[in-house]
């Protein structure tokens, strides 16, 4: 125990560690683009790089996903009222600026679009997934041929069973002879939908004091206060670092819905990159390979990666192309990203200000994030090749190597995967035990 609590303090130091030469990954990607500040709230952007084409002879013969849900609505009514019970009392009473009175204007129209669709699917997530599920056919037309098996599964949430619902849709339109199968079951829940409190809770003894320590560094909301209130009304804010916190995520959650208004012109340059690393490090502590939290949340993805590698174990030994698509959550991509240690998202460090240098929130889990992995076949070949991809971009998996990036060779793989989830050793849930 005092191995734990001297390692809590010593990376609590690290907060006040800068290096003041360079810039992080993040704070150049988003100055170039601010709207990448939202992290996980970012709307999907469909990547515009060019796809490497297979070594000579290689053909797809099956593709294995695991997608986040698309664009939604905020969680509950108690997301919205903290912040519009704020901004309509300093309204009747005066004490909004004219910034603050178009504030107001967007949170009502916000809360207005989410009524009776808490945590929802938008259309614009919707769409996200049609999208989705269209390029990947269009790229692997081999994979989705006549009476192909595509076996489809999300969890129970509405978002992701209407995601997937979306992306069947759409390949049955474009190929009606696939043979789709589709589940949205608890059955499942083990791999695509995984929690473990005791497991988290153990990693997470000093959350109470991490977060502390976080808000402190990353929300300064006077300046955002003078914006919105006036001079004589500030007074009468009792909590303006939660007011700001949840502007902050009005702004990120706006991208969710077609032709709504963003909060931008209340957040500088700063601000923004600053509430961006809270939920960031968040994040990196609660899903992410953080020393804080003992480096071992990537473990919870330990269940979905030991699937991905059986179920492709049985599709490939049919010999007939197929495709395995997965609908789930954030909470689940995150840990699957850092544990396959797709370019060093399992990077740990104690120095909180190079955490943005290795691991960022909107290039991992976006609205309609997404893993694919793409298999190849060779005739009178047994090599089978993968191309893995994060959001559609080829991406390196640190710690494994290959003569023929952006490509795999399976057996490598194969063997790193199942090496590494029987490593893993989760806790056993007491049974009946609410994990949701």
């Amino acid at each position: 125990m005092n191995k734990v609590k001297n390692l809590f303090y010593i990376c609590i130091a690290a907060v006040g560690m800068q290096n003041v030469n360079a810039q992080t990954r993040a704070e150049v990607e988003i100055r170039e683009n601010p709207k990448l500040a939202t992290g996980k709230y970012m709307a999907y952007k469909v990547p515009s790089t060019p796809i490497t084409q297979a070594p000579e002879g290689y053909v797809p013969c099956y593709i294995s996903t695991y997608a986040r849900h698309g664009s939604r609505y905020l969680t509950g009514k108690d997301k919205y009222e903290p912040a519009l019970t704020v901004m309509e009392n300093a309204l009747k009473k005066n004490g909004l600026t004219a910034n603050g009175e178009k504030t107001l204007k967007i949170l009502r129209q916000l809360a207005k679009a989410a009524e009776n669709r808490y945590g929802e699917l938008t259309p614009k997530g919707a769409r996200q997934h049609r999208e989705l599920a269209r390029r990947m056919y269009e790229n692997y037309p081999e994979i989705f041929a006549d009476v192909v098996h595509v076996d489809a599964r999300s969890t129970y949430k509405t978002r992701a069973f209407l995601s997937m619902v979306a992306a069947c849709i759409e390949l049955k339109g474009l190929n009606p002879k696939l043979n789709i199968t589709t589940d949205a079951s608890q059955h499942d829940a083990y791999y695509i939908k995984y929690k473990n409190p005791i497991y988290s809770d153990s990693c997470q003894h000093n959350a109470d004091s991490v977060f502390a320590e976080a808000e402190k560094r990353f929300v300064h909301p006077e300046r955002i206060m003078k914006v919105l209130f006036k001079p004589e009304y500030i007074s009468n804010i009792k909590n303006p670092e939660k007011l700001e916190c949840d502007l902050f995520e009005y702004h990120g959650i706006s991208q969710s819905s077609d032709n709504m208004p963003d909060l931008s012109f209340l957040f500088n340059e700063k601000e923004l990159f600053d509430l961006w690393q809270l939920n960031n490090f968040e994040w990196y502590y609660e899903q992410g390979p953080s020393p804080l939290s003992g480096g071992k949340m990537p473990n919870l993805a330990r269940n979905l990666l030991r699937n991905i590698v059986e179920t492709a174990d049985t599709a490939l030994v049919s010999k007939k192309p197929c495709a395995t698509l997965r609908f789930g959550h954030d909470t689940n991509l995150a840990p699957l990203v850092a544990l396959m240690n797709i370019d060093e998202f399992n990077h740990a460090t104690a120095d909180w200000d190079s955490i943005p240098q290795y691991y960022q929130t909107y290039r991992m889990i976006p609205m309609c994030g997404n893993i694919q992995l793409i298999f190849f076949r060779k005739k009178g070949n047994k090599d089978i090749l993968v191309k893995p991809l994060l959001n559609e971009k080829e991406i390196h998996l640190t710690g494994i190597e290959t003569d023929c990036f952006p490509f795999y060779h399976w057996k490598d793989l194969r063997k790193a995967w199942i090496k590494l989830t029987n490593e893993i050793i989760l806790p056993a849930l007491p049974e009946g035990m609410e994990t949701d």
